[in-house]
C-alpha cells in the first residue's frame, strides 16, 4: 500500500474522475477528505465505499470557487487528520462551447472561476499543512482540451491550458520545499460529463474520435486514478511540473 498513512484531499471527489481517483488513493492506502458542492448522496456514499476499505474519510461540502470555501475544506481535513499530504484539483465543469463573439461573459466567468480558480485557491491553501511535513503531492486535473485548442471551446480550453501552466509554475516554486506538482491531462472519461459531451457530439463522431484512438476505447475514472497514485508515490519521486496526456494515444 503506496500511500499508507497518508491523507488526502480530492476536490469533486464525490462523482466521475474526482470518485475514481478517491477510490484508488483509498485502496491505495491513505485517508480522505472528500469534497463536494451539491451531491450529498453521492458523497456519502463515496465516503461510506472508503471506509469498506479500512480507510477513514470524510466529506466536506463546499464550492471551492470560493476561497473561504477552500480554506473551510483544508481546515476540516486537517482537523480531522492532523496532515494532509496529497491535494487532487479534480472539481471541474463543462462548457456550452461557442465562438468568442458568441460567448457569454458569465460562461467565461463561471467556467475558469470551477477550472483554475479553485485550483489556485486550493493549492495556495494547503500550502501552508504541507510546509509543516515539509513534503506533499498536488496533482491537477487538465484535459486534452489544453492542446488541441478547439474552435467554439475557449473558456474551457483557456482554463485547462492557464490549470497547465499553474502546474509548471507551481512545481517550480515548490519544489525546493518538497512539494511535487503535476497534472493529469485526459480525453473523453467515463463519466456524467463525458456521457453528456458524447451525445452532444453525436455517434458518428463518438465513433470517429474512437478510430483515431489507439487504444480504441475511452478512459475510466479509475484509470486516472491508477495515475493518481503512482504520482503521488516515492515512485515518482522526482516527477514534478509534468503534464501526462492520459488519451489512450490520440493525441
Amino acid at each position: 500500500m503506496e500511500l499508507l498513512g497518508q491523507v488526502a484531499v480530492v476536490t469533486g471527489g464525490s462523482r466521475g474522475i474526482g470518485r475514481g481517483i478517491a477510490l484508488a488513493l483509498a485502496e491505495a492506502g491513505a485517508d480522505l477528505a472528500i469534497n463536494y458542492r451539491k451531491d450529498e448522496k453521492a458523497a456519502e456514499e463515496t465516503v461510506s465505499r472508503i471506509q469498506g476499505m479500512g480507510r477513514k474519510a470524510i466529506a466536506v461540502r463546499g464550492d471551492v470557487s470560493n476561497f473561504d470555501a477552500a480554506q473551510d475544506l483544508m481546515r476540516q481535513a486537517f482537523r480531522a487528520f492532523a496532515r494532509i499530504d496529497i491535494l487532487v484539483n479534480s472539481a471541474g465543469i463543462a462548457s456550452r462551447g461557442n465562438f468568442v463573439e458568441k460567448t457569454e461573459v458569465e460562461e467565461w466567468s463561471r467556467v475558469l472561476s470551477t477550472n483554475l480558480n479553485a485550483a489556485f485557491f486550493c493549492s495556495k491553501t494547503v500550502l501552508e499543512y504541507m510546509h509543516r511535513n515539509k513534503k506533499g503531492n498536488i496533482i491537477n486535473i487538465s484535459s486534452i482540451a489544453a492542446s488541441i485548442l478547439q474552435a467554439g471551446h475557449s473558456p474551457y480550453a483557456v482554463s485547462k491550458a492557464g490549470l497547465e501552466a499553474f502546474t509548471k509554475v507551481l512545481a517550480k516554486e515548490e519544489g525546493p520545499r518538497g512539494i511535487r506538482v503535476n497534472a493529469i491531462a485526459p480525453g473523453i472519461v467515463k463519466t456524467d460529463m463525458g456521457d453528456r459531451l458524447m451525445k452532444a457530439m453525436g455517434e458518428e463522431v463518438v465513433k470517429a474520435r474512437l478510430k483515431l484512438t489507439p487504444l480504441g476505447r475511452i478512459a475510466n475514472p479509475e484509470d486516472l486514478g491508477h495515475l493518481a497514485v503512482f504520482l503521488a508515490s516515492d515512485k515518482a519521486s522526482y516527477i514534478t511540473g509534468k503534464i501526462i496526456h492520459m488519451d489512450g494515444g490520440i493525441l
